[in-house]
C-alpha cells in the first residue's frame, strides 16, 4: 500500500528527534507545516537548548504549546529528557500537567528523564500514569512515583524503572504496579541508595525479561531479598552488588540468563560455611537456574560459587549448551570446578572485566575429570602475554576435552612479534581431542 506524502512525512518526523525535525523545518516549508501534527514528541532539553540558544524557560513553552496543538488526537509517542534542577517548583507543575495531557491522547510509547542529581527538585508523577489503558511502554529515571492507590494497565507490556523513588517510602507501591499489568512481559529495575524497598516481589504470569541492578558501597550495610515468582520468564538478568538473597521461584521457563551478584559478600564479609541460610540460599538459588541453556557469569560470582562447592555439590546444568565466563585479570583457577556441572555443555567463551586482580588460587593443580565429550569450541577473548597460569589453563582444555573441534587464542599486542614461540608452546601440548584446531588470533 502506498502512503501519502503527508502519511510518510509524519512517520519520519515521529521516528526522528524532534530537533532534527525542527532543522528539516528550517529548510521546508511543507514540513515546517506537519512537525507539530506529528503524533509523538522525542526531545532532549539539552539538545534543544544548544542548538537554539535558548533558555529553560522558552523549553518549557514549547513543550507546553506541542501538547497544546491537535489535542484531540492520539498521541503514539512521548520522550522527554530535561533536568529539572533548572526550573524548579512551576516546571514540576508543568511536568505534571504533560503527564495528564499524554495520558488523556492515549499514549502508546512515554519516556520520561530527569538526569538531575538535585533531590529537592524530585518530580512526582501524577497517579493518571497507573490508569493509561492505552500504555505499552513506560520508561521512567529520575523520578518520584506516588503510591499507586488503583492500578488499570492492560495493555503495559515494557516498564523500565531507572533511579526511581516511591513517596510515602511504600515499601509494596512497586509490587502493586508489577502485579497488576496483566500483559507485561519486560521488566528492568536500576535501583540507587534512595529506595527504600527492603523485599522487592516479583510476581507476573506474564513476565518473559526480568533485569535487576544495583550497585553496591562500601559504606553501606543491607540485607536487600528480592523475590521472583514468573513461571514464563525467559531471561534473568542480575547485575547486583547490594541485594543479600535472591527467591526463585517456578522458573522452569527460564533460557538465558546473565549473573552478576556475590549476594552482599563483599569487602570483609566472606563466604562463611557455617551461616546455613546463606548456603540454603545460594543452593536454592543454583537450582532454580539450573535448566538454563544459555549463561553468562561474572567471575566475582564463580568465585561465591567455587566457595559454596567446598561445602557442598553443585547442581548439574544439564540443559547448558552455551556458557560465557568474564574474568578478572586472569583468574580462570575455578572455572574447572563449575564445569564439572555442567554435561552437555558445547560452547566456552572465557572473556575480561574490569574488575580489579586478585591474586590466583591455584585450583588447576589438582586432579580434576575429564570435560566432558560434548564440549565443541572453546574461545578464550583475554589477550594471552604467555604467562604461566594462561598455558595451565590452555593446557588444561586441550589435555582433558575429547571432543573438542577448535579453540581459538586471542594473543596479547605486545608479544604478537614473538608468536612462534606461543606455537611452539602449543603444538608440544598433548591433545585428547585428535580433530581440534587451534586458531591464534
Amino acid at each position: 500500500m502506498l502512503l501519502k506524502p503527508d502519511v510518510l512525512l509524519k512517520q519520519l518526523a515521529i521516528a526522528l528527534p524532534l530537533i532534527d525535525s525542527l532543522l528539516q523545518g528550517l529548510l521546508s516549508s511543507r514540513w515546517k507545516k506537519l512537525w507539530k501534527y506529528v503524533p509523538g514528541l522525542n526531545l532532549m532539553y539539552y539538545d534543544f537548548r544548544n542548538i537554539f540558544s535558548i533558555d529553560h524557560i522558552a523549553f518549557l513553552s514549547f513543550v507546553d504549546r506541542f501538547l497544546g496543538f491537535n489535542t484531540q488526537s492520539c498521541l503514539q509517542s512521548f520522550r522527554l529528557e530535561y533536568d529539572s534542577s533548572d526550573y524548579g517548583e512551576p516546571g514540576d507543575a508543568l511536568t505534571r500537567r504533560w503527564i495528564n495531557s499524554v495520558v488523556r491522547r492515549k499514549v502508546k510509547y512515554l519516556y520520561l528523564s530527569d538526569y538531575s542529581c538535585d533531590a529537592y527538585y524530585d518530580v512526582q508523577m501524577p497517579p493518571t500514569i497507573y490508569t493509561c489503558e492505552s500504555l505499552v511502554s513506560l520508561t521512567l529515571s529520575g523520578l518520584n512515583l506516588p503510591s499507586p492507590k488503583f492500578v488499570s494497565l492492560p495493555s503495559l507490556k515494557v516498564i523500565s524503572l531507572v533511579v526511581i523513588k516511591f513517596a510515602d517510602e511504600d515499601d509494596l507501591a512497586l509490587e502493586t504496579l508489577i502485579s497488576h499489568c496483566p500483559v507485561l512481559e519486560s521488566l528492568s529495575i536500576e535501583r540507587s541508595f534512595i529506595d527504600d524497598i527492603e523485599v522487592l516481589r516479583v510476581c507476573s504470569q506474564s513476565l518473559l525479561s526480568f533485569t535487576h541492578i544495583a550497585d553496591g558501597s562500601e559504606g553501606l550495610v543491607e540485607d536487600l531479598l528480592v523475590i521472583v515468582d514468573a513461571p514464563r520468564l525467559k531471561f534473568l538478568n542480575l547485575r547486583d552488588q547490594r541485594t543479600a538473597s535472591f527467591i526463585l521461584k517456578d522458573l522452569a521457563s527460564l533460557v538465558d540468563a546473565d549473573i552478576d551478584t556475590v549476594f552482599n559478600l563483599k569487602l570483609n564479609k566472606m563466604f562463611d560455611p557455617n551461616d546455613l541460610q546463606k548456603r540454603n540460599m545460594i543452593r536454592n538459588f543454583l537450582v532454580g537456574i539450573s535448566n538454563i541453556k544459555n549463561l553468562t557469569i561474572a567471575s566475582p560470582t564463580l568465585e561465591v560459587i567455587y566457595d559454596y562447592s567446598r561445602c557442598e555439590p553443585l547442581p548439574l546444568f544439564r540443559n547448558l549448551s552455551s556458557l560465557r565466563v568474564d574474568f578478572d585479570g586472569y583468574r580462570w583457577e575455578m572455572l574447572p570446578v563449575f564445569l564439572e556441572s555442567c554435561p552437555n555443555l558445547q560452547s566456552l567463551v572465557m572473556g575480561s572485566t574490569n574488575y580489579p586482580e586478585k591474586d590466583g588460587i591455584n585450583i588447576l593443580s589438582e586432579p580434576r575429570r575429564v570435560l566432558s565429550s560434548s564440549l565443541k569450541y572453546v574461545k578464550i577473548e583475554r589477550p594471552l602475554k604467555g604467562e604461566e597460569m594462561e598455558m595451565k589453563l590452555v593446557s588444561y582444555i586441550l589435555e582433558n576435552s575429547t571432543g573438542l573441534k577448535k579453540l581459538t587464542l586471542c594473543l596479547d599486542d605486545s608479544i604478537k612479534k614473538e608468536e612462534s614461540v606461543i606455537f611452539r608452546e602449543l603444538i608440544t601440548i598433548p591433545r585428547l581431542s585428535t580433530s581440534c584446531q587451534v586458531v591464534v588470533l
